[in-house]
C-alpha cells in the first residue's frame, strides 16, 4: 500500500535531495571519490530502514521518531566522513534542515490545495521544486559564504547553531506537534510564520558575517596599506640614502653636496667649502695595491669627520678629491691648523703624504655652488704647486 500511493517516494526523492544538499556544503576527507561513495551506500541503508519502518510500524511513528530513525543516523554518518567536526558540521546539518523544513512545509500546503487530503505525489513534486528554487541560492551564496565563515570564525559556532536549533524546535512544534499541520489546516498560516522566521534568523547570521568580514577586510586593507606605505617610505629612504652616500667611504656625495649648499644659499647662510686633493695617492697604490688605496681614502675619510665634527660635514667630491662644507664659525677657519689636525688622525701602517686644499666663502667668492667649488679649486690648484715646488 505504502509503495503504491507514493509515500516512500516522497521519503527516497526528498532525502536523496537533502544529502545532496549536504555534499554540496560539505567537505570531504580524501579520498573524495571513496568517502562520497560510502556515504550514498549508508545513505541508501539509513533510507531502507526508514522505509521498513513506515511499511511496518505506519506513517505517524515514523513522524514522531523520525529525528531518531532518520537525522541521527545521518549525523553520526556525515561525522565520520566530513573534513569538518564538531560545530561547523552541525550548522551544515541545521542549514539542510532549514532548507528542508520549507519543503516539508509547501509539499504539506500543495497537498491540501490541490486535494484536501494528503498526497505523496503532489507532496514530493512541491518538496522537489522547493529544493531546485533554493540550489542556485546554496550555490552562489550559502556555500561560498559558510567556507568563508569557516576559515574566519574560530568560536562562536555553538551561538549561531543555537540560533537554528531554536528556530528548528519552533518549525518542528508547529508542523507536527500535537499533529501534522495538514490535519489542522488553519495553523498553515503559523507554519509559515515559522519558517519565515526561521529563514529570517539564517539570513541575520550571514548578513552578520557578512558585515564582519567586510570589516576585517577593510581594517586588513588599511593594515596591508601601512605596511606598504611603511615598506615604501623605508626603501625610499634608503634608496635616498644610497643616492647620496659614497659607497667607500660612506661619506656624503657630490649630489649631495650640491643639495646641502643650494639650501645654504637660498636661505642666504654664509659659509665656507674647503675643497681637498690627497697628494700622492699614486704612490699608496703603486707601492702597495689598491685595497690600500681604498683603506687610505677610508681612514681620510674618518679623520676629516673628526676635524670637521660638529661645524659642519664632509663630502667625497671624485676619486682621492673631498669638499668639506664648513657651517659653524666658518671666519675661524685655519687651513695650516686643519692640515695639521688631519695628519694627526691619519696614523696608520702606511705613510701620509698630506693634502692640498683651498677654500670659498659664500657669498664674497661666489653666489652659486658651481661657482664656489671652482674657486675653492683653482685655490687648491695654488697650494697644490706649492707642495711641488717644495718637494
Amino acid at each position: 500500500m505504502m509503495l503504491q500511493d507514493g509515500t516512500l517516494l516522497r521519503l527516497f526523492v526528498s532525502q536523496a535531495f537533502a544529502l545532496y544538499f549536504i555534499l554540496l556544503l560539505l567537505p570531504l576527507k580524501k579520498p573524495g571519490r571513496r568517502s562520497v561513495f560510502l556515504i550514498l551506500l549508508g545513505a541508501f541503508v539509513i533510507i531502507m530502514v526508514n522505509a521498513l519502518i513506515i511499511m511496518i510500524l505506519g506513517i505517524s511513528f515514523y513522524i514522531r521518531y523520525y529525528l531518531l530513525t532518520l537525522t541521527v543516523p545521518y549525523i553520526l554518518l556525515g561525522l565520520h566522513f566530513a573534513a569538518f567536526k564538531g560545530a561547523k558540521f552541525v550548522f551544515v546539518i541545521l542549514t539542510v534542515q532549514v532548507i528542508g523544513n520549507v519543503a516539508i512545509l509547501n509539499g504539506l500546503l500543495a497537498s491540501y490545495l490541490f486535494y484536501g487530503e494528503n498526497n505523496p505525489f503532489i507532496d514530493t513534486a512541491a518538496r522537489a521544486l522547493t529544493y531546485i528554487i533554493f540550489l542556485p541560492v546554496l550555490l552562489t551564496f550559502i556555500r561560498p559564504t559558510y567556507m568563508m565563515m569557516t576559515e574566519v570564525i574560530k568560536k562562536g559556532w555553538w551561538v549561531l547553531n543555537g540560533a537554528l536549533m531554536v528556530s528548528y524546535a519552533l518549525a518542528y512544534f508547529i508542523l507536527f506537534v500535537p499533529d501534522a499541520v495538514f490535519n489542522r489546516p488553519l495553523y498553515f498560516f503559523h507554519a509559515y510564520i515559522g519558517m519565515v522566521l526561521s529563514l529570517f534568523i539564517y539570513a541575520i547570521i550571514f548578513y552578520l558575517f557578512i558585515e564582519i568580514q567586510t570589516k576585517i577586510v577593510i581594517e586588513r586593507d588599511k593594515l596591508d596599506l601601512t605596511t606598504q606605505v611603511s615598506s615604501l617610505t623605508k626603501e625610499t629612504e634608503a634608496m635616498t640614502l644610497i643616492a647620496h652616500k659614497d659607497a667607500l667611504t660612506g661619506l656624503k656625495n657630490r649630489y649631495a653636496l650640491f643639495q646641502e649648499m643650494k639650501a645654504h644659499i637660498d636661505t642666504q647662510r654664509p659659509f665656507l667649502i674647503v675643497f681637498i686633493d690627497l697628494n700622492n695617492l699614486k704612490l699608496i697604490n703603486d707601492a702597495y695595491d689598491h685595497s690600500t688605496g681604498d683603506a687610505y681614502l677610508t681612514k681620510l675619510a674618518k679623520a676629516l669627520n673628526r676635524v670637521v665634527g660638529d661645524q659642519g660635514h664632509v663630502y667625497r667630491f671624485a676619486g682621492d678629491e673631498f669638499i668639506c662644507l664648513i657651517t659653524h664659525e666658518s671666519t675661524r677657519f685655519n687651513a695650516k691648523d686643519f692640515k695639521a689636525a688631519v695628519a694627526t688622525n691619519m696614523v696608520m701602517a702606511v705613510p701620509y703624504y698630506g693634502m692640498s686644499l683651498g677654500i670659498a666663502r659664500y657669498p664674497s667668492d661666489g653666489l652659486n655652488a658651481d661657482d664656489l667649488i671652482k674657486q675653492a679649486d683653482q685655490a687648491m690648484y695654488v697650494d697644490k704647486r706649492a707642495y711641488v715646488k717644495r718637494k
